[in-house]
């Protein structure tokens, strides 16, 4: 996880005089440990330093911590430093450190928050990619906004993220699939196996409107191969069509097609072969998976010589790693648990460390209306729509319910609360705390007031508990950022753009602007811009809108 004297530079230099300190007072050096006090009385930052060294030092930490101590000449901005319990050092920062955030906020803008690094990586990071045989349906709605969050998290935090979206348009379900629609198309019955639902009819008869009759002419499998195809292509413009109502746009589509038609799951096979990873047994070819710790091998290619659906995987895989990415990230659903073992080996097998690939395994959704399970779509036959939940609660309500809880996490989505305008709902109260300060700041600027300049505006004036509250709070989203880059967590800017509106609305209800002791009020106003943009700003990482009228 980055430390934190990596996103602020006053900690940067706070952690160079402990280092000072240590070599004054004869101790050995030890790196410097800063964590935010649970209790937020004993300060704003603290170290176990003088508990980690305090082996090696051969003395009690209280009085490593006391040497320290003696010995610190702590930056201007540090107001108090104390020693706490067995020899923690809390550290107190003067008001002065978090009026230069304001500035700083104002300064940067929409990129306070994010950073550049030099460490960055290329990471490629895979989800929802649903089978373009059907909608995609309430539960894919997670998928698409905790990937597409944690994505943006990754982006902010430095890195080159590129979303990705597999496309399973061939094998035998893209067969079943096309021979579905056709039937339906031609109104003869379908199958057991076949697809089912309105949505199938519906695709046929916009097949039917662009294609004419002559495509529904004959069952022969050359006909269910070209209504396969068009019925995959229509599909997958209807997937990417509620994905961007969704709000969520991928960098590439890869077709699994393509691995046929390059002939790169030949390509796959051969190297793994090369490398001495298969073998055939009973006609058919291995992989020894079992070697890299999968709990059985997995079959490439079968008797009759046709490869597996894993066989795919292994070009896909082969195909991302040969595009240069420093990381793959999967997000899958929970019943892709059998996956975890066979593509840690896969991995394995063509040479990618351990470290360089996640697999996040999400859990289900559980769609209520009043606290009951809603009963199924319509249209769609055996599941609710996607569309049909973004219709009814809105693109931003349903994005944040998805990816407020962790992933490992199943999700009641009752549709009837979410919908609610109320301070009781989550997405609503942060986005009424960004519309609330976009109206004050409007009323103020209506009734004339001359807020003067950021840069000279005085800020010393900002000491009232709720201002104070609110001045911490906005210093500290580049280090959520960080974090919840580092733990896959995007929820965790969730939460805190929720603490953060909490402390606007107590700031609002106590601190009034506009008043007539000037010099207070312009403090108080460019306190409101800062954290208009702050809260702006954690919003647009969970690529959430941030309204300034409700």
């Amino acid at each position: 996880m980055a430390r934190p004297e990596e996103l602020d530079p006053v900690l940067a230099d706070l952690a160079g005089r402990i280092r000072a300190a240590q070599r004054a007072a004869g101790l050995p050096e030890a790196e410097t440990d800063f964590e935010r006090p649970k209790n937020p009385d004993h300060g704003d930052w603290a170290t176990s330093i003088a508990l980690r060294s305090a082996k090696q030092a051969g003395r009690p930490p209280r009085d490593i911590a006391t040497a320290l101590v003696e010995h610190l000449d702590p930056p201007e901005v540090v107001d108090e430093v104390t020693i706490a319990g067995p020899g923690f050092l809390n550290f107190r920062f003067a008001p002065r450190y978090f009026e230069d955030a304001v500035r700083q906020v104002l300064a940067d803008g929409e990129s306070f928050g994010r950073r550049k690094r030099d460490d960055a990586e290329r990471i490629n990071i895979e989800f929802v990619s649903a089978n373009p045989t059907g909608p995609l349906h309430a539960g894919h709605g997670r998928w698409a906004a905790a990937g597409d969050a944690l994505a943006e998290v990754l982006a902010a935090d430095g890195n080159d993220v590129d979303r990705e979206y597999y496309v399973n348009d061939a094998g035998e379900q893209i067969r079943l699939f096309g021979e579905s629609v056709l039937l339906a198309g031609r109104g003869d019955p379908l199958g057991e196996d076949h697809y089912k639902g309105g949505y199938v009819a519906d695709l046929a008869s916009e097949l039917r409107e662009e294609h004419g009759d002559a495509l529904f002419a004959s069952t022969d499998e050359e006909t269910v191969s070209r209504v396969a195809e068009a019925a995959v292509e229509r599909m997958l413009e209807h997937i990417r069509e509620t994905l961007h109502r969704m709000g969520v746009h991928f960098d590439v589509y890869f077709s699994e097609r393509t691995l046929h038609e390059r002939d790169e799951i030949g390509a796959a096979i051969a190297e793994l072969s090369a490398a001495g990873h298969t073998y055939e047994q009973d006609g058919a070819r291995f992989l020894r998976t079992t070697a890299f710790g999968d709990d059985k091998d997995r079959v490439l290619v079968r008797q009759d010589g046709r490869p597996t659906y894993f066989a795919a995987d292994c070009a896909y895989f082969m195909d991302k790693r040969d595009r240069g990415y420093d990381r793959l990230i999967y997000v899958l659903g929970a019943d892709h648990h059998g996956y975890l073992g066979r593509m840690r080996a896969l991995a394995r097998c063509f040479g990618v460390p351990d470290d360089a690939l996640e697999i996040r395994i999400g859990q289900n959704v559980n769609l209520l209306r009043g606290g009951e399970p809603v009963k199924m779509s319509k249209r769609a036959g055996e599941f609710v729509t996607l569309d049909e939940v973004v219709e009814e609660v809105g693109a931003d309500v349903a994005r944040y319910v998805y990816l407020r809880q962790s992933l490992d996490t199943a999700v009641d989505f009752d549709l009837d609360v979410v919908a609610q305008q109320s301070m009781d709902n989550p997405v609503y109260y942060v986005q009424y705390a960004h519309a609330r300060i976009a109206s004050v700041v409007r009323y103020a600027d209506d009734s004339g007031f001359r807020p003067g300049d950021a840069d000279t505006a005085d800020l010393s004036w900002l000491t009232h508990p709720a201002e104070v509250e609110l001045l911490r709070g906005m210093a500290m989203l580049p280090e959520i950022v960080a974090g919840a880059a580092e733990l896959r967590a995007p929820q965790r800017v969730a939460r805190y753009a929720e603490d953060l509106a909490s402390s606007f609305h107590r700031f609002y209800t106590e601190c009034r602007i506009v008043q007539e002791d000037e010099g207070l009020a312009r403090a108080r106003y460019w306190l409101a811009v800062a954290a208009k943009r702050v809260l702006g700003n954690a919003l647009a990482i969970l690529r959430v809108s941030a309204p300034d009228r409700m």
